[in-house]
């Protein structure tokens, strides 16, 4: 047994595979259609986005994760990131043979995604081809009546899901799951959310590329942990609620601190985002946290999330002291009426308190805004960006709103006659896709190069940038991204 599968067998759960099983491998492909965070409450192509860079397929590494522990043989390819095409997907199939092809799959780029299951069919029609996504959770039963070669779709938080199709349960006893029986569809019962995310696999990092993923202003490799799920707010234009549910559901700080240390000493990895629906809701847990990072002696860098009203000088102290540099903030929108339009539940008066305390700890402080909800007109879209200039953060990242289905946005859209009979957008995030009541989609995207030009072109905030650089290495990084950004937002290409 080598070093690395001596130390990943200290974290990992023990194998249970069944005899009966009529499953022996199993594919988790990121299909090559453009690079994406394939999160699914964070379906975000990064190709325009300005702080957003890429990231592990996490959500596949966790399928990956589950198969495992019931005994298959995995592979995982992030296609994109591995600047891979069609033809390298068809060569894998032909010579790995999997019984099961897993593809990783967002809304925007659903009907290109779904490609790789009709290839998976072509070259072998006994394949069992399986979608993940937050798009399943809705819209499951509809995909699978326009798809032909898609066979499973898994709804609901998967891990468990992907357990029980490994040990060959059939397929109608397995809840959380939508399939294809003889040419019906059957929709089983939901999967209730699991309280013990402690039972679940690690995230298979073993079967991906970790040097891929880098984090943007170091160049360092980064990967991403989920610490917790679930979020008990209700965002009109969120999917959380619908993806991890109300219940914040945290790991314990023995099982994080577990995954930290696999990562240190087998991949050689410093460098992470916390990923959670709401990091910092329980202060208690937080600051025990950051405390075992500390007595652990771990040095390591991280980011996380945090909503304006959960944040304190106490958690703050003890998140920086534990390596973080940097907090994103959903800001959203730059006045009280706006906030309370999208169910927010937060205010303008929290935001600037929240980055004022993360600036006095010597945090860097990254917002959200929001333009393009259906309401917006020229004079909120401003009074968004001048609420961000009087933020003055660290970074700033302008999206536009995608009307998932499910969202009370969705419904919101669709009944204003936004979305073309209740369309599905192919554009995301960086690109508008669909108008407002008062703005065209090209207004919107004036808006938005003009907003950014704006907030990344001020003296001030340029000097600032390469007055807080720490190396060399990292102007470099800044500069080369910057110049980069600086064509975008000039050209708005």
């Amino acid at each position: 047994m080598t070093g690395k599968r001596q130390a990943r067998s200290l974290f990992a759960l023990p194998i249970t595979m069944s005899i009966s099983s009529p499953f022996r491998k199993v594919l988790c492909a990121v299909p090559p259609t453009g690079k994406f965070i394939r999160e699914d409450r964070c379906q975000t192509p990064i190709e325009r986005l300005k702080t957003v860079a890429l990231r592990s397929p996490i959500d596949l590494m966790y399928a990956a994760g589950a198969f495992q522990k019931v005994g298959l043989e995995v592979r995982l390819v992030d296609y994109p990131a591995e600047d891979k095409e069609w033809g390298d997907l068809e060569r894998d199939l032909r010579e790995f043979q999997p019984d099961i092809l897993v593809l990783s799959i967002t809304t925007p780029s659903l009907n290109a995604d779904l490609k790789a299951a009709e290839l998976a069919k072509k070259l072998n029609p006994n394949i069992i081809t399986v979608a993940k996504g937050a798009h399943f959770n809705t819209l499951d039963v509809q995909t699978l009546e326009k798809s032909p070669s898609l066979d499973l779709a898994l709804r609901g938080e998967y891990e468990e899901t992907c357990e029980e199709i490994g040990r060959g349960t059939p397929f109608s006893e397995i809840k959380g799951l939508t399939w294809r029986d003889n040419g019906v569809i059957r929709r089983n019962e939901p999967r209730p959310l699991p309280n013990d995310l402690d039972s679940l696999a690690f995230p298979a990092r073993s079967l991906t590329r970790n040097e891929l993923y880098i984090r943007p202003d170091t160049g360092e490799m980064q990967t991403t942990i989920i610490t917790n799920r679930g979020c008990p707010f209700s965002c009109t234009y969120c999917l959380a609620n619908q993806v991890s549910g109300l219940k914040n559901r945290y790991r314990s700080v023995e099982n994080v601190i577990a995954e930290i240390k696999e990562c240190v000493n087998v991949h050689g990895i410093r460098n992470f985002l916390f990923r959670s629906d709401l990091f910092t809701q329980n202060k208690k847990w937080v600051i025990e946290l950051c405390n075992r990072i500390v007595e652990e002696k771990l040095d390591i860098e991280w980011a996380s999330n945090s909503r304006v009203d959960t944040i304190t000088p106490e958690a703050l102290e003890a998140m920086k002291r534990a390596g973080c540099w940097v907090i994103a903030f959903g800001v959203e929108k730059g006045t009280n009426e706006a906030l309370e339009a999208i169910n927010k539940k937060a205010t303008i008066e929290q935001a600037m308190k929240a980055l004022e305390m993360t600036r006095a700890a010597g945090i860097k402080r990254s917002i959200y805004i929001l333009i393009g909800l259906p309401n917006d007109d020229h004079a909120a879209v401003e009074k968004d960006i001048e609420f961000a200039k009087e933020l003055d953060p660290d970074f700033l990242e302008i999206f536009y709103p995608y009307p998932f289905p499910g969202t009370a946005l969705y419904r919101e859209a669709v009944a204003a006659g936004l979305l073309e009979d209740g369309s599905i957008p192919v554009e995301a995030y960086g690109l508008p896709c669909m108008p407002t009541k008062h703005l065209t989609m090209e207004q919107l995207a004036n808006l938005r190069t003009a907003s950014l030009r704006k907030f990344y072109m001020r003296p001030s905030y340029i000097a600032r940038t390469l007055r807080q650089t720490r190396s060399a290495k990292e102007l470099g990084n800044y500069v080369k991204y910057g110049l980069v950004q600086l064509k975008q937002i000039i050209t708005g290409a």
